[in-house]
């Protein structure tokens, strides 16, 4: 008996033993790692959450912008140790195709996991229970599919069927998979699609390019640690896609940045093709409507620990953004202080001037201070703070949730443990 099996034979005995699951998990990685390295190496990257009330036993969901794997502990402890190194392979694969993303906002769910799971199960030695495969598929349909193919190709045949071709797919019994997303039973699934799917709100672009970014990162990082040697047993669109990154996905933060002004309301402004609320019969007044450019507060690292030629990146790449935008900015140089009387304001694209001022130790702290002595208001304000990353470990936000963290280096050089808002890096490339 191996490892991992005798682990799961402790947590059958007591499967509320959260630390026991992550261990059962933890061993079940390494064994992936031993068999299929990329996929081990992508799952090593990916958090791992108990969730009780899923579904199924294991299923990659979002959390805002980031990947999770979910885990249904009681069912888990009652799969064999190969199910479950072949059950995570299935789910590194899904990550590895990127169909959490692809297909975030897909009209017909059930279609798509049939779609993905035909895709993904032909690059495994068998296929978890009670998910589709290509043999499966042709059986039920009498007639022969191309193997080897995109999900997106399997999605436009599913799609492109009789009403009659579909109805056999929903019943297709215990021996299948039902495309009925009303099915809730965890003991007749392995695994999920639910958490895939976003709701409108989240499916902004810019919140679309960050959970972009987290995947590019995770597959170039898995690509890295993989040595030459295990890199042939993947198919070749996907060595091409890992080896060749294409130089159109870039990371271009002043985008994402843009899109979160168009959801912020900044107080209201006059517009012509608007009734006067208060005297709708006089049609010379104008209407108001939601100004949705907030105030822009910008907050650049002067401290000790910043360079001058990261100092001098920073400032190009603001003035970029005023320019491109024609954005209202409000710079501020802090280090252990907020330099308020060193403000730069620009309007309509003005330049920024390039300059040094403080140069002592770094203090997060006194920037949410300022906002708060100035009464900046919370909900209708940007806050953009540009730095290296070095300073305090926690700090009072005083409610300010809009807020964008500009790092020149790793988005995990952030000293503060727990930040409010967003964490990018200032680099252009995704991965």
């Amino acid at each position: 008996m191996n490892q991992l099996a005798k682990l799961l034979e402790q947590l059958r005995r007591n499967p509320q033993d959260y630390a026991l699951v992550y261990q059962v998990m933890t061993q079940a990685i390494i064994q992936v790692l031993q068999s299929q390295r990329i996929l081990g190496e992508i799952l090593l990257q990916v958090p791992r959450k108990i969730d009780q009330e899923q579904d199924a036993i294991l299923g990659l969901s979002w959390r805002e912008n980031q990947l999770e794997i979910r885990i249904a502990p009681t069912p888990l402890a009652e799969l064999r140790s190969d199910e479950v190194v072949v059950l995570l392979e299935h789910e590194a694969l899904h990550l590895l195709w990127q169909h959490p993303l692809r297909y975030a906002d897909s009209p017909t769910p059930a279609l798509v996991q049939i779609a993905t799971d035909i895709a993904v199960n032909q690059y495994l030695p068998e296929a978890p229970r009670k998910t589709m495969t290509l043999e499966k598929l042709e059986r039920q349909l009498q007639r022969r599919v191309p193997p080897y193919q995109d999900s997106s190709d399997y999605l436009h045949l599913l799609l492109s069927l009789s009403d009659q071709e579909k109805q056999k797919l929903r019943t297709t019994g215990r021996n299948s998979i039902s495309i009925d997303p009303a099915v809730k039973d965890a003991n007749l699934r392995q695994e999920t699609h639910q958490g895939w799917q976003l709701g409108k709100s989240q499916l902004l672009p810019g919140n679309q390019q960050l959970r972009l970014a987290q995947i590019k990162k995770i597959l170039h990082q898995a690509w890295t640690n993989t040595p030459k040697k295990d890199r042939g047993l993947l198919p070749g669109d996907v060595v091409a896609m890992l080896d060749t990154p294409s130089q159109k996905d870039q990371f271009n933060w002043q985008q994402v940045i843009s899109y979160q002004f168009g959801t912020i309301a900044a107080g209201r402004e006059e517009v012509v093709y608007r009734f006067n609320r208060r005297q709708p019969w006089r049609m010379e007044l104008p209407g108001t409507v939601s100004r949705l450019v907030p105030r822009i507060l910008t907050f650049v690292d002067n401290s000790g620990s910043v360079t001058d030629d990261e100092l001098e990146g920073m400032l190009s790449q603001l003035s970029r953004l005023a320019s491109n935008k024609h954005l209202p900015l409000e710079i501020y140089p802090f280090d252990a202080q907020v330099h308020s009387e060193q403000r730069q304001k620009l309007i309509n694209g003005g330049r920024v001037t390039f300059r040094r001022v403080g140069g002592g130790g770094t203090s997060f702290q006194c920037i949410f201070d300022f906002l708060h002595n100035q009464r900046v208001n919370p909900t209708s304000s940007q806050v953009i703070i540009m730095t290296d990353g070095w300073g305090e470990e926690s700090i009072n936000s005083y409610n300010f949730h809009h807020v964008d963290w500009l790092l020149t280096g790793a988005v995990t050089d952030l000293s503060v443990k727990h930040p409010v808002g967003r964490v990018l890096n200032l680099g252009k490339r995704i991965i």
